[in-house]
């Protein structure tokens, strides 16, 4: 079940917001438990015992560490319990990857390859482990008590709206949701309308987008040209964008609609001007994440000298800062996907990273803004072809591809044969959507709302009210023909 199907928006949804809002307070975490194990079985009931496994390990490891006085039996009781998570996340999602890649060296020696076992992925695993690893973190650091309560423990680890692709929300600011939600009028209202967003960007612009990527992607290097080529990266690099922003609108909104407020997860990361300021703006759960449970302790490890406002002095700790940043993102890379793509992916990005902040960053400040931008642009479409590409060789046939390499003449006409109408119009308004164009003229409309004239303060006011309910009304019906059709496809973070 996904968040862009009939089942889960006609039956799902209002089945479990109306149990929900008829319980009593006492029950409502329980009907929402209930409803996201329902959820996650739903895939598969075999893999959901992987999740409710992980959440009595987290329950039990939680209290143990809470308990324990010993500083260094609190320390052993941490390691004991991330490690665990590790395992399990490592079992399901790395093992066939790390032993097809011992295989592969074994063969490459002159021995005999081997069989690997190939294990089913849970559905986002990765997610909830994560999560629990922040509330275990939040444990040991004594942030936060540890839960008594089994119920809602889980609930924050297995919450559906949350589960398969994030926000990973901290649990220092959502556990005292869970244990006191604020539903409203107003934030279910909010909730619905920000779901339908998601849900059209999902379904009317990451999906027409997708099937003309794929095209681009699946056809041999001997068709393309460069202008092909860039032309596949630039659908992709929105495709991805559209995709999982529209999955985490669908997913706050949802949470809205129980009274909870999810953390955002994107701020126009397009519009970065730098890679740095990039995953500022992309992902920025996971990269908030990363930045507090792996770089700095990895940075404090090894230097005494950072300051208190968990900042690296370059002059003295350069070596640190490349040293945790590359590591970081490595992982970050693994996270994603067990492959070399994802891990040469993450390499790319610490890889700039590190560039920025030994000097480049400097000198690009002063460049001319635009020429910021493209810096940006061009890097994101390239790390995007090793993110997509099945493998490091079409990673780089491709982008070889992209620079004049491919089988055809630079004949720019030759991608106009994959766009047509509708991918056209589609690809405009995904460019369009990625920048604050529409916030622009969002805030235009809501000056006049704001106008000292009365006539005109009272016409904006409507116009602005009336636009919101057809816009509304007008993507979820599109939307519903599409869904219909079958012509959406899975959320591309959903294998993660």
């Amino acid at each position: 079940m996904v968040f862009h199907t009939l089942l889960y928006i006609y039956l799902f949804l209002p089945v479990t917001l109306f149990f929900y809002y008829i319980s009593r307070k006492s029950l409502r975490n329980i009907i929402l438990l209930l409803a996201s194990l329902v959820f996650s079985a739903w895939f598969q009931v075999s893999l959901a015992a992987v999740l409710i496994g992980s959440i009595a390990l987290n329950y039990v490891a939680g209290l143990a560490i809470g308990r324990a006085k010993d500083e260094k039996w609190r320390r052993l009781l941490f390691t004991m319990a991330v490690t665990a998570n590790l395992a399990l996340l490592g079992v399901y999602k790395y093992f066939s990857f790390l032993g097809a890649t011992v295989s592969e060296l074994i063969s490459m020696a002159g021995f005999d390859p081997f069989i690997v076992a190939e294990f089913a992925m849970p559905i986002g695993i990765s997610f909830y482990t994560f999560k629990a690893l922040t509330y275990l973190i939040s444990v040991k650091r004594r942030e936060v008590p540890a839960q008594k309560n089994f119920i809602d423990l889980a609930l924050y680890v297995a919450l559906f709206p949350q589960l398969v692709a994030g926000p990973i929300d901290r649990y220092a600011s959502l556990a005292p949701q869970l244990a006191n939600p604020s539903p409203s009028i107003d934030r279910f209202a909010s909730g619905i309308r920000q779901f339908i967003l998601g849900l059209a960007k999902k379904v009317l612009i990451a999906t027409p987008l997708a099937l003309a990527a794929d095209k681009i992607f699946d056809s041999p290097v001997a068709m393309l040209n460069a202008p092909v080529a860039w032309l596949g990266a630039i659908l992709y690099m929105l495709q991805i964008y559209y995709d999982f922003a529209g999955y985490t609108d669908m997913a706050i909104g949802t949470g809205k609609m129980f009274g909870l407020q999810f953390a955002e997860n994107f701020n126009f990361p397009y519009n970065a001007r730098s890679v740095r300021d990039f995953w500022k703006r992309w992902h920025i759960s996971l990269s908030t994440w990363l930045r507090d449970y792996l770089f700095l302790p990895l940075a404090y490890a090894r230097s005494k000298k950072m300051v208190k406002e968990k900042y690296l002095h370059l002059k003295t700790d350069k070596w640190i800062y490349l040293y945790a940043t590359l590591v970081t993102f490595v992982l970050c890379g693994l996270w994603h996907g067990a492959a070399w793509t994802f891990v040469l992916w993450g390499l790319f990005h610490g890889i700039m990273m590190v560039i920025e902040q030994f000097g480049f960053g400097r000198i690009l400040k002063k460049a001319f803004k635009p020429l910021q931008h493209v810096y940006l642009l061009i890097f994101i479409a390239l790390s995007w072809v090793l993110f997509r590409s099945p493998s490091v060789r079409d990673a780089f046939q491709f982008m070889g591809a992209m620079f004049g390499t491919g089988g055809q003449p630079e004949d720019i006409w030759l991608a106009a044969e994959y766009l047509d109408i509708r991918t056209t119009l589609v690809l405009m308004i995904g460019v369009l959507g990625s920048t604050r164009f529409f916030e622009y003229l969002a805030n235009a409309f809501k000056s006049l709302m704001q106008s000292r004239i009365p006539i005109i303060r009272v016409a904006g006011t409507h116009a602005w009210y009336i636009s919101g309910i057809l816009f509304a009304m007008l993507a979820m019906a599109l939307s519903m023909v599409y869904i219909i059709a079958e012509t959406s496809m899975p959320f591309i973070y959903f294998k993660f």
